[in-house]
């Protein structure tokens, strides 16, 4: 069984790097002088790792069998607690040693704030039995809330220029810093999944937590672990796009719940749980990030169209992948238990 769960997830890889390869020669043939110059490919890569990240985050829960839909609200409001601090300890013309000091002190106050926000999510899911989706849809509408009354619905300027190079500065002329970020969060998560027992638990507890909970698994502590992860992981995405805007709003970022979604199921990461793997969720940032920029070069061509387009594309994917997998659980299913092949 093993096995054939491996072949399809490698079957699956290729049909995405099929995939992406068909987009690449889409967009060469409509669009060949703008699609390969390295000014496009440099404006990808710093776009990429704000939603890049937080998708990360929410893959974590949704192997576990959860989903999770208040990490931007909560990233946001990590953001704005971070940039205050900032904004108030380099109020007086501050030395660069001191500016420095607050940016760190400012992101710890960001990363506190969404292992809180994590426990919260993680919590009220596993102590008083609410549904993920319901968990975190309440307690993203609180977290927006909270923002938008510290904020007033205003964004948060006054950020030192030092902040702001973090999200526009290249290392060695053509790596952008976000997407540093980004690689050294990945690595971290690939290393999570595959080498770490924490890894081989997350994705047991996604296929049957019933079955773990009598096998010396402590549910409750992975899934509060996986929220408090992903809580930091989204904050690192929201304080990316702060470092691009150089300001902190309470609604920064609201698209990036359904890109988010829509990657992790082309990737086909499911909210069921216990299936997905790392390397496809990457391939599948790459394809949405081009298909993103590439809809955008076509000037004739109006914004909220882009959005139409993820939103139909989700909506096959969903189609696709749900019967992709099903049909391999019911092939496993017949095989394990004789069950006849309906006729035609």
């Amino acid at each position: 069984m093993r096995r054939s769960i491996n072949l399809k997830l490698d079957t699956y890889t290729y049909l995405l790097l099929g995939f992406l390869v068909v987009i690449l020669l889409l967009f060469t043939i409509t669009r060949p002088t703008m699609l390969w110059k390295l000014e496009s490919w440099q404006s990808m890569a710093m776009q990429m790792p704000e939603y890049g990240v937080m998708t990360l985050g929410v893959m974590l829960c949704f192997i576990a069998g959860c989903i999770d839909v208040s990490f931007v609200a909560l990233g946001d409001l990590a953001s704005i607690f971070g940039v205050m601090f900032i904004i108030k300890m380099t109020a007086d013309n501050a030395s660069t040693g001191n500016v420095v000091l607050a940016i760190i002190g400012g992101i710890l106050i960001a990363l506190a704030t969404g292992i809180v926000g994590g426990l919260i999510n993680g919590n009220l899911i596993t102590r008083l039995g609410i549904p993920p989706i319901l968990a975190t849809l309440a307690t993203q509408m609180v977290y927006r809330g909270l923002a938008i009354a510290l904020t007033r619905g205003d964004a948060v300027t006054g950020l030192p220029p030092l902040y702001s190079e973090i999200g526009h500065k290249y290392l060695f002329g053509f790596l952008p810093v976000p997407m540093l970020v980004f690689i050294i969060v990945f690595l971290f998560c690939a290393f999570l999944l595959n080498y770490t027992t924490f890894g081989k638990k997350l994705y047991m507890i996604g296929s049957n937590p019933k079955a773990t909970r009598f096998s010396a698994i402590n549910n409750t502590r992975i899934i509060n672990t996986t929220f408090v992860i992903n809580g930091m992981i989204g904050v690192i995405g929201a304080l990316l796009m702060v470092s691009t805007y150089n300001s902190a709003k309470a609604d920064y970022g609201s698209s990036y719940i359904m890109r988010c979604i829509l990657i992790l199921v082309l990737a086909g990461v499911l909210p069921t749980g216990g299936v997905g793997k790392i390397s496809n969720v990457l391939i599948s940032i790459i394809i949405i990030q081009i298909i993103s920029s590439c809809v955008n070069m076509f000037s004739q061509l109006n914004t909220y169209y882009s959005s139409l387009f993820s939103s139909v594309l989700l909506l096959v994917t969903l189609m696709l992948t749900s019967r992709l997998l099903g049909e391999g659980k019911i092939q496993r299913l017949r095989k394990k238990k004789d069950i006849p092949k309906p006729e035609n």
